[in-house]
């Protein structure tokens, strides 16, 4: 059956000279893989532009039950990034962020919010003048909601101490990664009031710390996370910024 929906790019590997199989993550159907020509002459139905990573599209999909690669056309872009591409800053973030959705996601079900979610954070983003430095520590707060392991806001001073595997506070702490301590777990506690407008964090420090906790919570609570290749780059670009 024929589809007309939207998606985000997550992945793409080249499969022929003018064929690549991409990873995207659409609004209808959660995750899925389809098969698609690319080309670069004027000739060329799909230009091979319009399907790098990052790029929110609407398609049509040709859908079939039981398949694991699908066929999709008549793709257009539909939200042209105007700062994200060519500030070095907001696309590592945005990089970042891609690669731990490529990792992470798995659901091949609708899932609204989160794709609204995404849309939403790589456009803010995008248009974001300053105060953008955190939105890699805000998206990974939140998708652990979609993800199923959104921690438990029960911090009180009988217990100090986030527990990584039990995803709430505790009264006696355990060793990194198994737990945070006191600093870091009231750090961590902050998130829980954090937004894009409201950022609670204010130094590169904090930002290090709590980017740590996040990929450490999410290994635990992922099994076989493989390694985030991107994290390299993003401890460097925080101490730059």
């Amino acid at each position: 059956m024929l589809y007309k929906t939207q998606g985000i790019v997550l992945h793409n590997v080249k499969y022929a000279d003018k064929k690549i199989i991409s990873k995207i993550y659409t609004k209808q159907f959660g995750l899925i893989s389809a098969m698609i020509n690319v080309g670069n002459s004027p000739k060329s139905k799909i230009k091979a532009g319009v399907l790098q990573p990052l790029t929110q599209i609407e398609f049509e999909l040709s859908l079939k039950e039981n398949k694991d690669i699908q066929n999709i056309s008549e793709i257009k872009c539909l939200y042209v990034y105007t700062d994200l591409q060519s500030n070095f800053n907001k696309l590592c973030l945005a990089q970042f962020l891609n690669e731990i959705l490529y990792k992470c996601l798995k659901e091949q079900f609708a899932n609204e919010d989160l794709f609204n979610l995404i849309c939403d954070t790589y456009q803010w983003l995008d248009s974001a003048n300053d105060k953008y430095q955190d939105t890699h520590i805000y998206f990974l707060f939140e998708l652990t909601k979609h993800l199923g392991f959104y921690p438990s806001n029960n911090l009180d001073s009988n217990h100090l101490y986030f527990d990584t595997l039990e995803g709430k506070y505790v009264s006696e702490p355990k060793s990194f990664p198994l737990g945070f301590d006191k600093q870091q777990s009231l750090l961590f506690s902050n998130l829980f009031s954090f937004s894009l407008t409201n950022p609670k964090l204010s130094n590169r420090s904090e930002r290090l710390i709590l980017l740590d906790c996040l990929l450490h919570y999410y290994k635990m609570q992922i099994p076989n996370l493989t390694e985030i290749k991107s994290y390299l780059v993003i401890q460097e670009m925080i101490n730059l910024m």
